[in-house]
């Protein structure tokens, strides 16, 4: 199914103009008219040539009037007012005439709480407010009839007495008869009077815009109801005599007829704005929206005999209404939902919106980024090419595309891509939408490249000259002792250059995951020994120490692993030019490989040990030191886990480094459990246990980790934190060998997260005397997104008494 296509602003506001319910929209203190449909422009007695005026310049009329001051209050306070049966003096075909409105001015407001328009809705409810106007006339016409009555008898009581008494007083009594004969034909004249005026009042009733019904008594039997209110029921007048909850049998389990009880009770009225309620209209439970009141109508004695019922159906302007919220919170969606920065201005260039991304970003809120503009945030150094490009962009209406640098939250500048575009309606810019792209890592890897080129053109060249110079010397002498020596020195310059291209080719292949391995079983042992001669043979100025050399038998790749192997012996005597001696050591343990070869050379700084395996990476202080491209350790890094090998290095500044790596004997896809209970759980590489007397999770990490490993062990501890409950938990790395940095960036990113979803809030942290590892968990926690406290130890019974005191 294809998706159907939202609906612009001008689309729902046209929408709207169609609606029968006046409507209309206000903006600023001057109650400017910004929107006023057919229905609302036919109460002013107007046209649309008023839309773009200040309320008080199109109505004049309302001068003197309470209804500017009324919005201008909504638009201070950002409280909407709404009313019933409110006058106003409307200059209708050039007279003032007097029309009664049920109102609303509801208050429209950003994500922020602030006001910046007013939802005008009315309707007309003269006719109705006249009917209940000659209800109370006739109500009171029918008391002063109950009056006359009740004279007239009190009079002809009078007249038998004063007969009785004297007859000399026939004259009067006559009189008195004449009197009496004229009040009867005036109660005559008064009673058809008051037929004709109820018959009148009636028919207007039937015949009312607005829903009116009578429920008479505690039944609340329908004693009247007009067409409209029965048409809203979808009922037909074969309910009136009968109580309302079987004449209208769905509203039973609503709130209708509690609500009606409380009426009679009370003898107050109920007023209600918007009520939702379920009615059966062709056999079929529609949704009814209305604005009504529950009227209590009384006796004599200020007991309330029936409620009366006046509503205005609003269905379709309820409905309307929800369609453009609806249309709203969908378009606010998909802006925050974009993984970019997303923004919009005026035609005339002001920022007035960003989404939750860039709020983010710079830590601010909306009003605060769309109040300081984009100034604050881009670069100064950036700032005049951007206003250049967005000035041009406003005169001309054209694309506007620049990049810059943004300010983020954490004080760091990060390279975007901006690209904005007019919106276009009638020829005219209505307002601009514009994108912010983070292209930092595109912009860091440019100049990555661009450094490494140069270090490559350098390096590249220095050979070439060598072996140029030497190839000039050679040309010049005769003397075969000297020739002999320019050409070996050209031949290891030659050496150097094919080193230099290899790695260029090897990385390149890894980037297109072409690199080929050829698996087979061989000789581990005889082949780090083989490494050792070739490398040995090569230097005078240090000595290879084969300490130790278990007899292994492995299946891999001989060729690059022995390639890696070699690496790690020429940087160890590249990187140690005071030192004289390498020490390597080859062992199984634990059912894996684990080479080392240990230097005394220049050391390296700790925060630098987790980048050097990166590519192109070289050390600070020894980058113009030392020839090389920077892509050997990259190259061995991949390598080694291709073999589902690790490494990692101990290294300190001016005493040397000590680089590792580990290939597993046997290529295992899962941990095998070991013991699986409801409070204890182990494998191979984890100890998970609950103890419950401070409801605390205890985790031993052991034996080597890669991300698998740390994969399937955090899913182990995810289930013990939900099973138990608990918001602490012990992370013991101190029995971990190597190091698990490849999974570094899950922990952080999705680990964290899983956690904190399972209930985690404390955590303490034990790890071994390791750096990369302990570079390893710190990074981790930098980079964990969350609010789980954490803290780091390197002894178990502080970390666990700190968990034990939350």
């Amino acid at each position: 199914m294809h998706k159907a296509p939202s609906l612009s602003n001008n689309q729902l506001l046209e929408i709207l103009s169609f609606s029968k319910e006046a409507m209309a929209i206000y903006t600023t203190q001057d109650i400017v008219i910004e929107m006023a449909n057919d229905a609302m422009l036919a109460f002013w007695g107007r046209d649309k040539s008023i839309i773009g005026l200040p309320l008080e310049t199109a109505l004049p009329e309302l001068k003197g009037q309470p209804f500017i001051g009324m919005l201008q209050k909504v638009l201070q306070t950002g409280i909407t007012d709404s009313g019933l049966a409110i006058p106003a003096e409307l200059l209708i075909d050039g007279e003032l005439q007097t029309s009664y409105f049920d109102y609303e001015y509801r208050a429209i407001k950003n994500e922020l709480g602030e006001t910046y328009c007013i939802f005008h809705t009315a309707a007309d409810v003269t006719e109705k407010v006249l009917g209940m106007q000659a209800m109370e006339l006739a109500r009171k016409q029918e008391t002063a009839l109950y009056n006359e009555q009740a004279l007239n008898e009190e009079l002809a009581a009078s007249n038998e007495e004063l007969a009785a008494i004297n007859e000399e007083l026939n004259d009067l009594q006559e009189k008195l008869q004449s009197l009496n004969s004229e009040l009867e034909e005036r109660v005559n004249a008064r009673t058809k009077e008051l037929a004709d005026s109820e018959a009148r009042l009636r028919y207007m009733l039937a015949d009312a815009p607005v829903a009116i019904a009578v429920f008479s008594g505690r039944d609340l039997v329908v004693e009247s109801a007009n067409k409209k209110v029965l048409e809203a029921w979808g009922k037909t007048d074969e309910i009136i005599g009968k109580p309302l909850h079987i004449g209208v049998p769905e509203l039973v389990g609503q709130d209708f007829l509690t609500i009606l009880d409380e009426v009679f009770t009370s003898s107050q009225p109920f007023y209600g704005n918007e009520v939702r309620a379920l009615i059966e209209q062709n056999g079929v439970i529609e949704e009814v929206y209305s604005n009504f009141v529950y009227h209590p109508l009384k006796d004599d004695a200020g007991s309330t005999t029936s409620i009366m019922l006046v509503a205005n159906v609003v269905t379709e302007q309820v409905k309307a209404r929800k369609v453009i919220e609806e249309s709203e919170q969908r378009f606010r969606f998909m802006l925050n939902a974009i993984p970019q920065q997303v923004w919009t201005a005026t035609p005339d260039g002001a920022l007035d919106y960003v989404n939750d991304v860039i709020c983010a970003d710079f830590g601010d809120s909306t009003a605060e980024i769309v109040g300081n503009g984009w100034q604050k945030y881009i670069h100064p150094e950036d700032l005049p090419k951007a206003l250049i490009h967005w000035r041009n962009a406003l005169e001309t209406g054209t694309e506007y595309l620049v990049e810059f640098r943004l300010l983020f939250a954490d004080g760091s500048y990060k390279w975007h891509l901006a690209r904005a575009l007019p919106f276009v309606e009638d020829g005219q810019i209505k307002s601009w939408i514009g994108t912010n792209t983070n292209i930092d890592v595109q912009k860091e890897n440019e100049q990555k490249k661009d450094e490494f080129i140069s270090i490559a053109s350098h390096e590249l060249k220095t050979p070439l000259t060598s072996v140029k110079a030497f190839n000039q010397l050679m040309s010049r002498t005769n003397d075969p002792e000297k020739l002999t020596k320019y050409i070996s020195k050209s031949a290891e310059h030659i050496t150097k250059l094919e080193k230099l291209i290899t790695d260029l080719l090897d990385v390149t292949k890894i980037n297109a995951g072409k690199m080929n391995y050829t698996m087979q079983a061989f000789d581990f042992t005889a082949m780090v020994k083989e490494s050792i001669d070739n490398v040995q043979h090569g230097t005078n100025t240090h000595q290879i120490v084969l300490e130790q050399a278990d007899a292994i038998e492995y299946h891999g790749d001989h060729f690059r692993l022995e390639q890696v192997m070699n690496n790690f012996l020429t940087n160890a005597i590249k990187y140690s030019p005071e030192g004289n001696q390498v020490l390597v050591n080859c062992k199984l343990e634990n059912n894996n490989i684990i080479v080392s070869v240990k230097d005394f050379g220049v050391g390296i700084e700790e925060h630098s040990l987790d980048k050097l395996f990166d590519r192109y990476y070289r050390v600070d202080n020894t980058a113009m030191r030392f020839e090389g491209l920077g892509l050997g350790l990259f190259i061995s890094s991949e390598i080694l886990k291709r073999h589902q090998g690790s490494f990692w290095l101990e290294s300190e500044l001016g005493k040397g480094s000590t680089f590792y790596f580990r290939l597993p004997i046997e290529m295992q896809d899962d941990a095998k459990t070991i013991i699986n209970t409801n409070d204890l759980y182990q494998d191979e590489s984890i100890v998970i246990s609950y103890d419950a007397a401070n409801a605390r999770v205890d985790v031993d990490w052991r034996g080597f980790q890669d991300l698998a490993s740390v994969q399937n062990g955090g899913a182990r501890i995810i289930a013990f934190l939900k099973r138990h409950q608990c918001t602490k938990a012990c992370n013991d790395n101190t029995n971990v060998l190597g190091t698990w940095s490849e999974a570094v960036d899950w922990a952080g990113k999705e680990f964290f997260p899983m956690l904190e979803e399972a209930g985690l809030k404390h955590l303490a942290w034990i790890y071994p005397d390791s750096v990369f590892n302990k570079l390893s968990a710190k990074k981790t926690v930098d980079i964990a997104q969350g609010g789980i406290v954490t803290q780091f130890f390197t002894d178990l019974g502080l970390a666990r008494n700190w968990l034990d005191s939350k």
